[in-house]
């Protein structure tokens, strides 16, 4: 029997087993008997699963204990064979199962980067400014960090910041290290051009990395480490940094960079409830009349800078709460504080897994108040790049969380019929990123 006819087969026999659909939502039988929205909805799942996956893994690197999650992993996984299920409201279902193993997830990673490094406080990083020796680490692995500060300690080597390593300066037990320094470039998309201009070392720690052009200078000078790689880099094994110490003492010094900028973060969730009694006071007594949590992944283009008009029009009772790569869009901005109370207007929680941090903070003050977390005075705007932006809003789905503004746009498996359902179910909205003002309009409580 040849491959098409086994393959015909099976289509038939799936298509079969498909009759009559999913029940009342009455979809048209596709490839495979998989109807597209079903298709579709296990993609959701798969991409959900690879964020997940990059949570569980940097917690595990720390010993958390994971197999709450990693069964989730698996019978999603096992959800997806291609006869296993065609049920549509199942598989909603298994994505709500995702999305609350999410919430576990980067409640997970939170306590245990808290409980190995202290709990983040507000510091201010200096941006774009750095002197001799050194190496550039962009990513998210804070254990890696740790052992890269540790080894080189001493010997004459300064370590700068990228991207999402950005929050690793609020930490207590990193920032003990004198040779962890600044920060340098923004978002993970800058990699090619930043790398270039950068004549120490490099070390990509997680995902992110950027594909060297086949004209590149730093390529003998860029470093991976555990599933990083690129067919011509360096991998760092078993936490090594020999190969990696010689060879940025060797480099130029990175002297050329010599900015006056400072970005502020270290805003922990667990750091920012300590100021609970000051915030709700200052809800109450009118200073502080709405939260706006304006985060996620950035993407390169212009469409980007919706977010950055969103933050930077703002009223100045307003409070932005932030987290991920997408807050170098507006970071920059000096958003000072809440008149008359020293609460800052610009918090941010730290790194993508970090967004955790939104969900803990808007309970508490539903609490204090006792208000529903969706009728507070929050408004969630989220840019959308990749994996872990989707475990993310998978993980505020499973908590109930509405109305949530999402753009620049949505990816290719989120079709017409499933973008319905979230939007009757969830009021999912899709920012107008041509006419921030009409979004910033809607968003604002009147």
């Amino acid at each position: 029997m040849s491959e098409n006819t086994t393959l015909s087969m099976l289509c038939n026999q799936c298509s079969m087993s498909m009759a009559g659909g999913c029940g009342s939502k009455g979809q048209e039988v596709g490839t495979c008997g998989k109807d597209k929205n079903l298709a579709n909805l296990q993609d959701m799942m798969i991409y959900g699963l690879k964020g997940l996956s990059a949570y569980r893994t940097h917690a595990n690197q720390f010993g958390a204990n994971t197999k709450e999650v990693d069964d989730v992993i698996a019978k999603t996984l096992y959800f997806t064979l291609t006869n296993s299920n065609f049920n549509f409201d199942d598989h909603i279902a298994q994505l709500m199962k995702i999305g609350n193993a999410g919430v576990t997830m980067m409640n997970t990673l939170s306590d245990t980067h808290t409980s190995k490094l202290g709990i983040p406080t507000p510091v201010t990083v200096s941006q774009n400014k750095a002197e001799g020796k050194a190496i550039l680490v962009s990513g998210h692995n804070l254990d890696m960090f740790y052992k890269l500060l540790k080894d080189t300690e001493g010997k004459g080597i300064n370590i700068y910041t990228h991207s999402e390593m950005l929050p690793a300066h609020g930490y207590p037990e990193l920032r003990k290290f004198k040779h962890l320094k600044g920060n340098i470039g923004k978002a993970w998309f800058d990699q090619t051009k930043l790398f270039e201009e950068w004549p120490g070392s490099i070390i990509v720690n997680t995902n992110c990395i950027v594909p060297p052009k086949k004209s590149s200078t730093y390529v003998d000078r860029l470093y991976t480490y555990d599933i990083v790689g690129i067919e011509e880099g360096k991998k760092i094994v078993n936490d090594n940094f020999d190969e990696i110490i010689a060879q940025t003492l060797a480099l130029p010094n990175v002297d050329a960079f010599n900015s006056n900028e400072t970005l502020q973060t270290g805003h922990h969730y667990k750091t920012i409830l300590t100021l609970a009694p000051q915030i709700l006071d200052a809800v109450k007594a009118g200073k502080i009349k709405q939260f706006f949590v304006i985060a996620g992944c950035d993407a390169p283009g212009k469409a980007g800078e919706y977010y950055r008009h969103i933050a930077e029009n703002l009223p100045k009772d307003c409070i932005i709460v932030t987290s991920s790569c997408g807050k170098f869009r507006f970071n920059d901005i000096d958003f000072g504080e809440i008149e008359g109370t020293g609460i800052p207007r610009y918090l941010d929680l730290g790194q993508c897994n970090d967004s955790n941090g939104a969900v803990h903070i808007a309970s508490a003050i539903s609490n204090a108040l006792n208000v529903p977390v969706n009728d507070l005075p929050i408004a969630i705007v989220l840019s959308w790049m990749e994996q872990k932006a989707v475990i993310i809003l998978l993980g505020l789905f499973s908590l109930g969380i509405k109305d949530i503004y999402l753009g620049p746009k949505p990816p290719e498996f989120v079709n017409e019929d499933i973008f319905n359902f979230l939007d009757e179910n969830f009021n999912l909205h899709l920012s107008n990123m041509k006419d921030y003002e009409s979004d910033l309009n809607a968003l604002l409580l009147k």
